[in-house]
């Protein structure tokens, strides 16, 4: 049975809200209109109290205007990952993909004829069938036993199980949705250092630990490198209980930095490819590229595109939002806080130092 798709509407001339009211074909995504306001400030205050499936907003409007309302919704712990369409005028079109850093992928431009009203429909009916898919894959989860056999693999060391699990159908297609996939790497994270817990590790420091591992997954930008990031952190811990493997291990670690140094500038770089392409598992790749680098897979692909990120910024020929992307950030806004937190400035500051 279909659910309710709860919108709001945020518009600050009563004509459009009335127009967009009347003239959707609410049916077509099981819609229905939760509320209406007239700026972000009465948005932000009606947020309080009821959470919409999707929020139609102006961008120009009096007290708190779209750009804001984006903003505070994107940094909000509560409100974040609700979807937002902006309307926008023409001449202020390119002020609102400044709204891109904060996840607003939707634009509707005005005014709002019976063909963008078609637009709209259309992208309510894909946020609608995203919440849907969404949903299915955490009932999935919900039934599924894979917390018990995770948790089973780690005790007995079976890392066949656990290369076997990253590679099942429902660990990847949670890993494709920002919803489940949240909740498949928070629930992955406490199995494994509930598993830690058993061993020789002391209660302060994996609560310190977990703490940071935690806050350094939920700020990753997109579900490809937060599957990165949980694949990685299984494997390092994992490696330290492997046996050695063969005479390989120095070719197998040279091929890897050539692949990494051909691909590493792919916002989709993913390590589970690389292992694919090696033909070896992803506990495999990650010990021996530990081993002989020194340091883990992600921490040398990040150190790669900031390297490359600095050698772009030295010369005045890309945009900022440019070099993010050559660098393998699709995300502007945390590739800058990334350059920041690693090289202690951001991209704009560092660009001026060196010009």
């Amino acid at each position: 049975m279909s659910t309710i798709f709860k919108v709001l509407l945020v518009d600050d001339q009563q004509i459009v809200l009335d127009g967009l009211k009347q003239q959707l074909n609410w049916s077509r995504f099981h819609g229905s209109l939760c509320g209406c306001v007239s700026d972000g400030a009465q948005a932000l205050e009606f947020l309080q109290s009821c959470r919409p499936d999707a929020i139609i907003s102006d961008i120009r409007m009096p007290h708190v205007d779209g750009i804001e309302l984006a903003r505070q919704i994107h940094e909000s712990p509560l409100l974040t990952g609700i979807p937002l369409i902006l309307l926008s005028g023409y001449r202020e079109f390119e002020y609102a993909k400044s709204a891109m850093q904060y996840h607003v992928n939707h634009y509707i431009l005005k005014p709002v004829t019976r063909q963008k009203l078609k637009q709209l429909e259309d992208i309510l009916t894909q946020l609608y069938e995203a919440r849907e898919s969404s949903r299915q894959k955490i009932a999935d989860m919900t039934h599924s036993n894979y917390p018990q056999e995770i948790a089973q693999a780690l005790q007995s060391h079976d890392v066949n199980a656990i290369e076997d699990f990253f590679r099942s159908p429902l660990y990847r297609g949670c890993m494709e949705d920002r919803s489940s996939c949240d909740i498949m790497g928070g629930r992955l994270i406490t199995l494994l250092y509930d598993y830690l817990a058993k061993i020789h590790f002391t209660p302060q420091s994996l609560y310190a630990s977990k703490g940071h591992t935690l806050q350094s997954w939920y700020a990753l930008p997109n579900p490809t490198s937060k599957a990165n990031y949980l694949e990685e952190l299984y494997f390092d811990i994992l490696h330290l209980l492997l046996a050695q493997k063969g005479n390989n291990t120095s070719a197998l670690y040279r091929y890897a930095l050539q692949y990494i140094e051909a691909h590493y500038t792919d916002p989709n770089f993913s390590i589970s490819a690389m292992a694919e392409e090696m033909n070896i598992t992803l506990s495999w790749l990650s010990t021996l590229f530990k081993q002989g680098a020194g340091k883990n897979l992600n921490s040398y692909v990040t150190q790669k595109r900031l390297e490359h990120a600095c050698e772009l910024l030295r010369a005045p020929g890309h945009s900022i939002g440019e070099i993010a992307h050559l660098c393998g950030y699709e995300d502007p806004g945390y590739f800058s806080s990334l350059f920041r937190k690693n090289i202690g400035m951001n991209p704009t500051e560092y660009r001026n130092c060196q010009l």
